[in-house]
């Protein structure tokens, strides 16, 4: 048999068994928590407790339960015939609304017993239990099921919690109210248990072998609340994987976006870089294009006036006088990267050597009588060795305003 469960329950997830009763006016709770190790059915909780939101701090793993309800709301006949079941709901209970309750069957060879409650009270524990985390997934009446127990048992007697239940071939015979019964301890399928347990033991052995076959208007509600927590799970699993995904989604669009960005920050200091060198080029390359320009103002603007001064002046030049140097507008002040370059304008700076002071002094009266020239400096005049003498004069030319 335990193969059998064990092949049923692959996912090995733990099943909740719970019989909802009343002692004294209050709640009396009670189960088992069982689960599937190596292949073998074993309890791994037992409570009982007197209200259900203790549930929560007792069970060691929340889930779907499946549910017997033997409280005072419950009520049990039993009929000794087998027929239909609006024939054994017309005996057992003739003026019963089935729109206001819920009802169960269970039907041997020769008996039927039948069990009843209200549809609000049914609900309204299911959603009691709901609120505690705790998912019914089935709902069975009275001391129903006990009868998945008749087969695994050598006693013709076996009590529940709530009841007596008397066995006959294998098959439940009566249901007795239970009085001051003395405690048994059960072995079934080697889980040995008290009396007070046996309800939540048949439970769980019918919701995994389906040994009975119980029929009623609360075998819908059990569909019904059946496909509720599949719809549920399913959601939620859903949900999960929707979530995980988008996870997982967001991660690797990190892990991308991060080298993106990375690569990106990269090439923008690259671009950087570039766009400094760039700037720097292209200043130093305006200043040159200044510079660049400057000269070929002073050379557009200043080369044929130069020709003509220069060849004026030469041929007036004696032949005791050699010239060293002949500058149109020279430059008057040092060369700076930073600043534009300055020039005298209208001016010739002579330099050279003359050896006759005579030659020299008619050559300064002769350069003076040119038309183009207003005045001639002399800057320096002095002799060195040899009766040659170094000199430096200044023509200052007339302007073309003034021509």
């Amino acid at each position: 048999m335990l193969q059998k469960i064990a092949s049923y329950n692959p996912v090995r997830k733990n099943l909740l068994a719970i019989e909802h009763s009343q002692r004294d006016g209050n709640y009396h709770i009670l189960g088992l928590e069982l689960a599937l190790k190596k292949g073998e059915l074993d309890i791994v909780n037992r409570f009982i407790v007197t209200s259900i939101d203790q549930l929560s701090s007792t069970i060691k793993n929340l889930g779907k339960a499946s549910l017997a309800i033997t409280d005072t709301q419950i009520l049990t006949k039993e009929l000794s015939s087998v027929g239909t079941d609006n024939e054994i709901l017309s005996e057992a209970f003739p003026n019963l609304n089935l729109d206001d309750f819920y009802y169960q069957i269970l039907k041997t060879s020769t008996k039927s017993f039948v069990a009843v409650c209200r549809k609000q009270h049914i609900d309204s524990i299911i959603q009691q239990y709901q609120k505690a985390k705790i998912e019914i997934t089935e709902i069975s009446l009275g001391n129903l099921k006990m009868a998945a127990l008749s087969s695994h048992i050598d006693s013709d007697e076996i009590s529940s919690n709530s009841a007596i239940i008397k066995v006959y071939n294998g098959e439940i015979s009566a249901m007795l109210p239970k009085g001051n019964t003395t405690e048994r301890i059960y072995t079934i399928e080697g889980l040995t248990l008290d009396y007070t347990y046996t309800l939540p033991l048949a439970i769980a052995l019918n919701y995994f072998l389906h040994q009975i076959n119980t029929t009623g208007s609360i075998e819908i509600k059990n569909q019904s609340i059946a496909n509720e927590y599949k719809e549920s799970q399913f959601f939620k699993k859903t949900l999960q994987f929707g979530i995980g995904f988008l996870l997982i989604s967001l991660l690797i669009n990190f892990f991308v976006f991060n080298t993106k960005y990375k690569k990106w920050q990269e090439l923008q200091g690259e671009i950087q870089v570039y766009t400094t060198q760039n700037e720097s080029i292209k200043n130093q390359q305006e200043s040159v294009d200044t510079k660049e320009a400057i000269v070929k103002s002073i050379l557009n603007t200043g080369f044929s006036k130069s020709s003509l001064y220069i060849d004026q002046i030469i041929k007036s030049q004696p032949t005791t006088v050699i010239l060293n140097s002949f500058v149109y507008q020279p430059i008057s002040k040092t060369i700076r990267s930073d600043k534009p370059i300055a020039i005298t304008k209208n001016m010739i700076s002579v330099a050279g050597n003359s050896i006759d002071k005579a030659d020299f002094t008619t050559w300064i009266n002769t350069i003076e009588s040119l038309d183009f020239v207003d005045t001639v400096t002399i800057i320096k005049y002095g002799i060195d060795k040899k009766n040659t003498s170094s000199f430096e004069i200044m023509i200052n030319l007339i302007h073309d305003t003034a021509k």
